[in-house]
């Protein structure tokens, strides 16, 4: 039991009852003296004597420590140590190289390529003890915290599994209650009735609400999906130009928006191959960052391409964003917000960034140069989707 001394919680560490050992030697007169050692510590050995064997069952039994005789096929004894600890599933197991004669050369390389320790003649049997249980201990935490980080990870994976249900509800209960709303729209007083502004403003302000919110369900799920490691987009053919003609058309249904967005329009307009629902998610999500954050108009544009250029870029600006140095770096990492306001949850931006690198592109922010006070987001989508550009465009 080794007590931590820094805190009031009992953290001892116990070793397990049972302690296996991987002996690994030439032949079983060099492996005899190991075995005799390690069972008068009570430990259980397991013998091999081919390198490839050896390591194979440390793959699939990894033991509590491997004991290898450096003359094992033909003095490749360091070469096993490197494998073992070039490998994610046995790095962590304690590995002991035994020299038969003083090499101080073979005991520098055994450390340079991971072994825990080194036997040579002139290590004794009680400090031999002590290392061996020194591992062990070692070797003991680090499976309890292995244990305890496998549970946890389940423990998270459910939660999140419940809780993506969870949002998958709210969703449908959204939508019903948007549905609902625009249907006692139809009652609405009559336009000479002194309530009927109220009336108006109420179901405006109800559906911008819900809207909001929605995007907000649909923006955790996406990125939720992103974290996963789930998040494939379904790629078919469609023109940036008409993508963004929806979304504006769609947030300008809102009169708090209509007068906000503007979408210039461009004649150079190819097709490319995209996720049109996860598209119009990062898109709307730096729509409404600039909502958020900027004082004026939004302007909507597909850049001008130039004659040598593959890609199309697509730039949504703002009158009073701006972005400084240190948010050019951070702007699209998760939970960032670019000040103490709590206008969001911080992901729709990195959102923002996983859809348009998952489509093979690149996202950066620039200050307006010519235009005082105007900052600009800046996507850049490949033509050609099998053929990516690589890198990323310094802010």
């Amino acid at each position: 039991m080794i007590p931590d001394e820094r805190t009031t919680h009992n953290n001892a560490v116990t070793l397990p009852a049972h302690v296996e050992a991987l002996v690994v030697a030439p032949d079983r007169n060099v492996a005899r003296p190991l075995i005799t050692f390690l069972r008068q510590e009570g430990v259980d050995v397991r013998v091999s004597a081919d390198l490839d064997g050896a390591f194979e069952e440390a793959l699939m039994y990894p033991p509590d420590v491997v004991m290898i005789d450096e003359s094992v096929a033909g003095k490749r004894g360091v070469e096993l140590c490197e494998r073992l600890k070039t490998s994610v599933r046995t790095h962590f197991v304690p590995t002991i190289l035994l020299m038969a004669a003083e090499d101080p050369a073979l005991r520098l390389k055994a450390i340079a390529v991971g072994a825990d320790a080194v036997f040579s003649p002139s290590v004794e049997g009680p400090e031999r003890r002590m290392r061996l249980w020194a591992l062990l201990r070692t070797r003991a935490l680090f499976r309890r915290f292995d244990r305890k980080q496998r549970h946890q990870g389940s423990e998270i994976n459910e939660r999140r599994r419940w809780f993506a249900y969870l949002l998958h509800d709210l969703q449908g209960a959204i939508g019903a209650i948007t549905a609902n709303i625009e249907f006692l729209a139809q009652f609405a007083p009559a336009k000479d009735d002194r309530r009927r502004p109220d009336f108006d403003e109420a179901v405006q302000d109800a559906g911008l609400v819900l809207d909001q919110l929605l995007q907000n369900v649909r923006t955790v799920l996406d990125f939720d999906r992103f974290e996963a490691g789930t998040m494939s987009p379904a790629l078919v053919p469609a023109r940036m130009g008409d993508l963004l003609r929806q979304v504006v058309t769609e947030l300008g249904r809102n009169p708090g928006l209509a007068s906000e967005l503007e979408l210039v329009p461009n004649s150079d307009d190819p097709v490319l191959r995209l996720d049109p629902a996860l598209m119009r998610n990062a898109i709307v999500n730096m729509l409404m960052h600039c909502r958020k954050h900027a004082t004026g108009r939004t302007k909507v544009r597909v850049l001008a391409r130039r004659p040598s250029q593959t890609n199309v870029c697509v730039e949504i600006s703002s009158v009073g964003l701006r972005f400084s140095d240190a948010d050019k770096l951070r702007v699209f990492d998760a939970y960032h917000r670019l000040d103490d306001r709590p206008v969001a949850y911080g992901v729709g931006l990195a959102l923002a960034r996983a859809v348009i690198e998952g489509h093979g592109g690149e996202i950066w922010v620039e200050n307006a140069v010519s235009e005082e006070d105007t900052g600009s987001f800046v996507f850049s989508l490949p033509t050609a989707p099998e053929e990516p550009r690589r890198g990323r465009r310094p802010a």
